[in-house]
């Protein structure tokens, strides 16, 4: 492959963000614009997939901290994640409260401290990293196949309705720690399988192709979240966005999905607010819109907007927002001062 020989990641990364920034888009519009439209379908689609995959990516990464310092894999799975949480919640959360879209009834420090307890619902993907990484070091030394099985029938149990108790931390860990930590132990076979696919680009295709349908037929007949056959399209999504991926990245097109991949947390941090402007607009208006375009339209904003802020924002003292700062680190983590949030791998870089 051109470049890096993990470039695929990158594109696979892009292109879950995206899915996932449509289908937060589908959900919040759709009880205010009237109607179904064909972005339901993209975000029907998208749901077995999009976070899984984002998943098991993280967990790929996670190998080259688990058996190092402590300090090092505590400071870049757990405090990175815990602090860009805390820094955007109360952004997020004041941001809301002053275009009017927090939670009825609630003022602003009941909402963040609200926020403490029970993740907000635009992040609660950060602390739930944080989790899957303390976890995967506490078990890091028993064996891992048992590991998989408890964690699949976690999967299970959620999708049965089994594990439903209306605590984000913990019904997001019963659906989709097994796909993070199945990426962690699958690590090397899922780097080889990248790299095979280079010679073999037409039956890749095939395949991806294949997969889709198989994934469209059963959203449609609305079987895609029954249990079992959540987990395997989870799995079969993981391995077809990276062999999807590993394509795009062969080819050296679209590479503004590359971009949106390379910083994915950039965008999942600050993709609420064209969201949240949306929802305000609408609720508070008789404008009926046609609903796939505007979902279309919040996602594109919710994709743009946060990058455009970040290249605004990244040479200011407001950095903090993207970096930490030396003071928020363990000491004796090894690496420099500030971390990137939305960097895919474990490099920092300086303030």
């Amino acid at each position: 492959m051109s470049n890096t020989p993990s470039k695929w990641v990158d594109y696979s990364t892009g292109l879950c963000i995206a899915l996932f920034v449509v289908t937060q888009s589908v959900l919040a519009i759709a009880p205010l614009s009237g109607g179904a439209s064909w972005a339901h379908l993209v975000g029907a689609w998208s749901v077995p997939i999009a976070l899984p995959v984002l998943f098991a990516i993280a967990g790929m990464h996670l190998p080259r901290t688990l058996f190092g310092s402590k300090s090092t894999f505590f400071d870049r799975k757990v405090l990175r994640f815990v602090y860009f949480y805390l820094v955007w919640m109360v952004l997020q959360t004041v941001a809301l409260h002053i275009i009017g879209a927090g939670p009825q009834g609630s003022g602003l420090l009941e909402s963040l401290a609200l926020g403490l307890v029970q993740p907000v619902a635009g992040l609660w993907i950060l602390p739930l990293l944080a989790m899957f990484g303390l976890v995967t070091w506490l078990v890091r030394l028993l064996k891992p196949s048992r590991i998989l099985l408890i964690a699949a029938l976690l999967q299970i149990a959620h999708a049965a309705g089994l594990v439903q108790t209306g605590a984000l931390l913990i019904d997001g860990f019963a659906q989709y720690f097994v796909f993070f930590f199945a990426g962690y132990q699958g690590a090397g076979l899922m780097r080889q399988f990248a790299t095979r696919l280079h010679k073999r680009t037409s039956d890749v295709s095939s395949a991806i192709a294949i997969w889709a349908a198989i994934n469209t037929t059963l959203v449609i007949q609305g079987t895609a979240t029954l249990p079992v056959i959540s987990l395997i399209l989870g799995l079969a999504g993981t391995v077809s966005l990276i062999a999807l991926g590993v394509l795009l990245a062969q080819s050296e097109r679209l590479q503004v999905l590359h971009h949106m991949g390379r910083n994915h947390l950039v965008i999942y941090t600050g993709y609420f607010v064209p969201l949240a402007l949306a929802q305000g607009f609408l609720s508070a208006s008789s404008f009926a819109p046609e609903p796939g375009l505007t979902s279309l339209a919040i996602a594109i904003a919710g994709i743009t907007g946060p990058l455009a802020l970040y290249g605004l924002l990244r040479s200011t003292p407001l950095k903090v927002l993207y970096r930490r700062p030396k003071r928020f680190r363990l000491k004796g983590a090894d690496a420099p001062r500030g971390q990137l949030i939305g960097q895919s791998y474990d490099t920092a870089e300086e303030v």
